[in-house]
């Protein structure tokens, strides 16, 4: 697992270690169950403090994107089984929620926005599912 941390970004380094590790699952980087770095190992590898990396953690586990067990470690969690859809629905929507008031601030169109998010959702070779209702 390779991060890269932006000393210069507004978000906290704890936050861009959980958006790393949902990319990396995202892209197929990392796969069900597979093993993360310990925090101390990831810690050194950063040059941070380990309790940033146990806070992601902490995080990522709460949601639900990572399980922890006792001696093993940290592992990518079965996101099918641990994550129920409304859970997933409430999670994607705060976060687009968060973006689109970012957006407001700086004064990007609707129409712009959904061009983004469509370039996004490409650069991720997103599988399109046709004939399935909206989940709302």
């Amino acid at each position: 697992m390779q991060i890269r941390i932006n000393n210069a970004s507004e978000r906290p380094v704890y936050s861009q270690i959980i958006n790393h590790v949902k990319r990396d699952i995202a892209l197929g980087r990392l796969i069900k169950e597979e093993k993360l770095p310990t925090v101390r190992q990831l810690a050194a590898q950063l040059a941070i403090n380990p309790n940033t990396i146990a806070k992601a953690y902490r995080q990522l586990e709460q949601e639900g994107i990572i399980v922890t067990k006792a001696g093993s470690g940290a592992f990518v969690a079965n996101l099918d089984s641990n994550l129920s859809r409304a859970v997933r629905k409430k999670l994607i929507c705060e976060e687009l929620g968060r973006v689109a008031v970012d957006a407001f601030h700086m004064q990007i169109d609707s129409q712009t926005l959904s061009e983004w998010f469509e370039n996004s959702l490409k650069k991720l070779n997103w599988p399109a599912k046709k004939g399935q209702a909206n989940e709302r």
